[in-house]
């Protein structure tokens, strides 16, 4: 990721409470960032506290930053800003300063708050970190008191990126915690690939060096941090590494919550308890969920009403909320909630959480039966996980209008071809609160330095269409072309949906497909273990399964159909846990399937996924890339590898058909975040050209 692809505005404010200017502008451009040339009047160490992912980031990238402040570091009890530096005030106060903060917030432990102070002194020790102090020749008159000494007040900074593009921004934002994150503050924002935005750029480039040197005239000086007070500071505070509670951020606070799962409940409560939290796979949504609800339950009696797509998925969440002893809604669901509910109006149960799969949840019984209970509740919030199934017409009634908190959960909230749907769950929850994407995901760590998702390679297999399939193609694609001319009405947009999925269906199912996989399959390393395969449909699947025999591999299909009933003949599980609990030991190599891998089930082990069958839905990409994507022991990496639709030669006819275009979004999507990125983006260059 470079500059330009942070989608920056040209102004940008702090202070409002709607907007976060560190988590939407000062961190992710200091995370890109190679060099940060900062003027502020004031500085404050807990400004690393406020950026720490950004300024890790930095440190990764093997950056620097230069500051320019003032002499806002003399006290007021001397007028020699010399003496002062060669005293040890200076280190004393900015740690004390520094712990000060975050026992006020009272979100972390001491221990924490002085690894962003060790941060700073790292730095300073390795050189990241550079500070020069610009002082009025006033500061040396013993005469003048320090309230009285002229100020030193321009604030400015200019960001610069490996790809030789740089940011620069100007206003009131000082270098300060309080500035970034709570004062009302204005500052301009200008980037150098933007015609015409040089003229604002160079001249803060310009000024900047300027005062770096000491190219000043009159009554101001520039001089280094002592080398005093810089040594003092390094002995006493400098860790031998980066700390490692900054590197990712992730220290887990008295909630057992990781900090950006904090942040995502923080967001969520600051929203008035209502909106989408849009957090990558793996990230860990159900464990902020139920914080989310533990803590609403502190503002009176509650009725909590989990929906989730598949059942299996409701056993998870019935196993996560245990202690709250949820009553799952499966068989006899009407007579256990009349029980339920009748233990509430004697006051024998104050707080009731249900559990139920989206076709139960859209019912009219049930959804009568919650709005007829939910007035002896003082309050009433519904969790959506996976929530972009309920903007499905069939389930929108489960979004129920009685719930005052409403929590969404997802990757992807966003429905495919859907913008009826996506816009009703924008409006009952309310947009999303709170967004981790995956790139931000991959470089946070645990608290024992080890990433909660492991990284990846993603490798393009490019596959054509037989004539037969092109011509199908082709028609259907005349067929929807004459039909997004007509009006959009319902029949007409369910005519077009059937269209597309038959369309879609021809390139999934692609006849090239079943020599190429086994040619891949040949080509890997044996014994197969830990592969994950996507199919498009039952034929495609029972013709790989055969040639999975065929070259002798142990395999599994996981189709839907198990049974979902614990048994002895599976060891106490069901058949599906069966399957996948063999797997992850390694007595199976490869698991297929259809669709039912795509979400809620955990498979931390498998290392490689070949995906056979892939659309435009980025819902669908994305959630197979996450079963990937869970760390487990031993594994270092994961390995994609996807079958696409695209001639060879990027010259063929077939180019200019829109298929082309679906897959090169799904091939750039999955390369943004990938380890062999360029080499997947020639690929995709070469194409589009």
């Amino acid at each position: 990721m470079s500059f330009q692809d942070l989608g920056l505005t040209g102004s940008y404010d702090s202070g409002f409470g709607d907007f976060d200017v560190v988590n939407n502008f000062y961190s992710p451009v200091l995370e890109q960032s190679v060099r940060y040339d900062r003027v502020a009047g004031y500085f404050s160490s807990r400004v690393f506290a406020s950026a720490a992912r950004g300024i890790a980031g930095l440190v990764r990238n093997g950056g620097k930053m230069r500051l320019i402040t003032s002499h806002a570091f003399t006290p007021r009890d001397t007028a020699g800003i010399q003496d002062y530096f060669e005293e040890d005030n200076f280190s004393k106060e900015l740690i004390n300063d520094f712990v000060k903060s975050y026992q006020e917030f009272g979100s972390l432990s001491d221990s924490i708050a002085k690894s962003h102070i060790s941060a700073m002194c790292w730095m300073l020790r390795e050189e990241y970190l550079e500070i020069r102090v610009v002082v009025p020749n006033s500061a040396d008159l013993t005469s003048v008191s320090p309230e009285d000494f002229d100020k030193f007040h321009p604030k400015f900074g200019v960001f610069y990126d490996s790809e030789n593009d740089c940011i620069a921004f100007s206003g009131s934002v000082n270098e300060t915690e309080g500035a970034w994150k709570r004062n009302i503050e204005n500052f301009d924002v200008f980037q150098s690939w933007v015609p015409g935005e040089d003229k604002w750029i160079n001249p803060k480039v310009t000024r900047f060096e300027k005062l770096w040197n000491g190219d000043l005239t009159g009554k101001w000086r520039t001089i280094d941090l002592p080398t005093a007070v810089k040594d003092k500071i390094i002995s006493d505070f400098a860790p031998t590494d980066f700390p490692k509670d900054l590197d990712g951020d992730v220290e887990e606070n008295k909630h057992g919550l990781r900090s950006y799962q904090s942040d995502a409940v923080t967001a969520w409560i600051d929203a008035n308890r209502v909106g989408i939290l849009e957090m990558a796979t793996g990230t860990g949504k159900t464990r902020t969920a139920k914080a989310c609800i533990g803590l609403t339950a502190e503002l009176g009696s509650l009725l909590t009403i989990v929906i989730a797509p598949y059942q299996h998925i409701c056993d998870q969440w019935v196993k996560e909320l245990s202690e709250l002893e949820p009553l799952a809604i499966g068989a006899n669901w009407r007579r256990k909630l009349a029980e339920a509910h009748s233990e509430v109006s004697l006051g024998r149960r104050k707080n009731l959480t249900l559990i139920a799969v989206k076709n139960t949840a859209g019912s009219s019984d049930f959804v009568s039966a919650i709005e007829e209970m939910h007035g002896d509740f003082e309050n009433t919030l519904l969790v959506g996980d996976e929530v972009h199934w309920l903007g499905a017409t069939a389930f929108r009634p489960a979004l129920i209008s009685g719930a005052n908190f409403r929590l969404g959960l997802s990757a992807t909230p966003s429905r495919y071809f859907d913008e009826v749907g996506t816009e009703y769950l924008t409006e009952y929850f309310r947009g999303s609160v709170f967004k981790l994407t995956l790139g931000d995901a991959l470089k946070i760590s645990d608290k024992d330095g080890e990433r909660i998702l492991s990284p990846y390679e993603y490798h393009p297999i490019l596959v054509n269409l037989s004539e037969e399939e092109l011509s199908n193609y082709r028609e259907l694609s005349k067929k929807i072309a004459q039909l997004r001319n007509m009006d959009d009405q319902y029949d007409v947009r369910k005519q077009l949906e059937n269209l597309y999925n038959l369309r879609a269906a021809i390139s999934k199912s692609a006849e090239s497909k079943i020599p190429a996989v086994k040619e891949l399959l040949m080509s890997l390393p044996k014994p197969l273990k830990q592969c994950l395969i996507y199919c498009a449909d039952s034929s495609q699947l029972n013709r790989v399964a055969i040639i999975l025999h065929e070259l002798k591999i142990d395999s599994q299909q996981i189709t839907g159909d198990e049974s979902t009933v614990t048994s002895d003949k599976w060891n106490g599980m069901n058949e599906r846990e069966f399957h996948i609990y063999n797997f992850a030991r390694g007595q199976l190599g490869v698991l297929l399937a259809i669709r039912c891998l795509d979400e809620g089930v955990d498979i931390p082990s498998a290392s490689i996924g070949i995906i056979l069958a892939s659309s435009g839905n980025v819902k669908e990409f994305i959630q197979r890339r996450g079963r990937l994507m869970r760390p487990f022991k031993g594994k270092e990496k994961a390995v994609i590898f996807d079958f696409c639709v695209l001639p060879e030669n990027p010259e063929d006819p077939i180019k200019d058909l829109g298929l082309v275009q679906v897959e090169l979004r799904r091939i750039e999507e999955f390369a943004d975040d990938a380890l062999n990125r360029s080499e997947v983006y020639d690929l995709i260059e070469a194409h589009r050209g």
